[in-house]
């Protein structure tokens, strides 16, 4: 799998620190990691997560300014801050 600079030393990292990297060399739990198969994978490195990747281009980038100063207004970091706007939205609180 091509990755940028940045997602090959995030892909490095996790998998150096992977419990079946360093200890169990099963296989198939590689194979069903978000680093081998970004589009079906059920963990990253053995734990229970999910990633999105999200890209502001052109027109888009005002609205990531406007997230920006938003989160910097309430001291949260970007990440938090717009999860918390994705579960206000999703679970209507």
């Amino acid at each position: 799998m091509l990755l940028c600079g940045s997602c090959n030393r995030a892909k490095s990292w996790s998998c150096e620190h992977c419990h079946n990297w360093t200890d169990l060399r099963v296989r198939q739990t590689c194979g069903s990691c978000y680093w081998a198969s970004p589009e079906i994978y059920r963990h990253i490195a053995m734990q229970d997560a999910r990633r999105v990747d999200l890209v502001w281009l052109e027109e888009e980038v005002e609205v990531y300014d406007k997230l920006q100063a938003k989160a910097g207004a309430t001291s949260e970091a970007m990440p938090d801050y717009v999860k918390a706007l994705l579960r206000k939205t999703i679970f209507k609180k």
